[in-house]
C-alpha cells in the first residue's frame, strides 16, 4: 500500500478499485473491498475530490483489491487527522479479523501501542526487542508518578527510593523510578500529597531506553498486527 500519490482523475472509487481488481487472477470483490476500507457510501464519489483521510482509504481499497493475505504499509497514518486516523485503524482491525496479517512501520508509537499485536524494535540492523507491547514495557521495568507540588521544595525528590530522575511541569512533579511501589509507599508517608497518579512506562519510554545507548542513526521501529 503506497504512503502517499496522487488521486487519479475523473474516475470513481468504484471505478478505480474495480479496474485494479481485474489485473488479478483471483481478486476480491469490489463490493467487499469497498465495504472494508469504509468506502461503501463513497463508491460513485470521484477521487480527485475526496479529503486526505477519505484518499487513504481508496489506497487501503486498491491494496485489497487483489485479495492478499499480507499488506505492508510505510507510515499509513502520516498527515492524517485524528477522525481519520481512527476510521483507518478501524478499517485495519477489520482486514486482520478474516485473518489476515498487516505489517507496519511508524514513528508514531501511541498507535503501536493500541493497534499492534506484535512490536518489533530494530536499532542500527539489529533485533533490539520482540513483543507485545506490555511485554516490551516489563523488560524496561520501572514507571512514572506524579502529584502536585503545591508550591513546595523541589530537592527531596531525588532521595526518594527508587527515583532516577525527575521533571518539573507547571506545580507537577513528575518522577521516573525503578521501583513505583517504593516511590508511593514514600510519598504517601509524607503529609500534604495531592494528586498522587501512577503509571507504567509507556511505549515512547521503552523505545527510549532500548535504543538511547546505541551511537548509529535513528532506529527504524517496525510492528505487525494480526488477528
Amino acid at each position: 500500500m503506497l504512503q502517499e500519490g496522487r488521486p487519479v482523475p475523473r474516475v470513481t472509487v468504484r471505478e478505480l478499485v474495480g479496474f485494479v481488481a481485474r489485473t488479478y487472477p483471483a481478486p476480491m470483490p469490489v463490493a467487499e473491498a469497498l465495504a472494508l476500507a469504509g468506502l461503501t457510501g463513497l463508491s460513485d464519489r470521484r477521487v480527485d475530490r475526496l479529503s486526505g483521510g477519505q484518499v487513504q482509504r481508496v489506497r487501503f481499497a486498491v491494496a485489497l483489491a487483489g485479495n492478499p493475505e499480507l499488506i505492508v504499509l510505510d507510515e499509513p497514518t502520516a498527515a492524517l487527522d485524528v477522525e481519520a486516523r481512527q476510521e483507518f485503524w478501524d478499517a485495519m482491525r477489520g482486514y486482520a479479523r478474516r485473518g489476515n496479517t498487516v505489517l507496519f512501520s511508524t514513528h508514531y508509537l501511541e498507535e503501536a501501542d493500541a493497534y499492534a499485536d506484535r512490536i518489533v524494535v530494530l536499532d542500527a540492523g539489529r533485533v533490539a526487542a520482540d513483543g507485545t507491547s506490555e511485554q516490551l514495557k516489563r523488560t524496561v521495568g520501572g514507571g512514572l508518578v506524579s502529584f502536585d507540588l503545591a508550591g513546595g521544595p523541589t530537592g527531596w525528590l531525588d532521595a526518594l527510593p527508587g527515583v532516577t530522575s525527575y521533571e518539573i511541569r507547571g506545580d507537577r512533579a513528575r518522577l521516573r523510578t525503578a521501583d513505583s511501589d517504593a516511590t508511593v509507599r514514600a510519598l504517601a508517608e509524607r503529609d500534604a500529597i495531592r494528586g498522587l497518579e501512577a503509571a507504567p512506562a509507556s511505549l515512547n519510554d521503552t523505545f527510549l531506553a532500548l535504543t538511547r545507548k546505541s551511537s548509529a542513526p535513528k532506529p527504524l521501529t517496525t510492528l505487525e498486527t494480526t488477528r
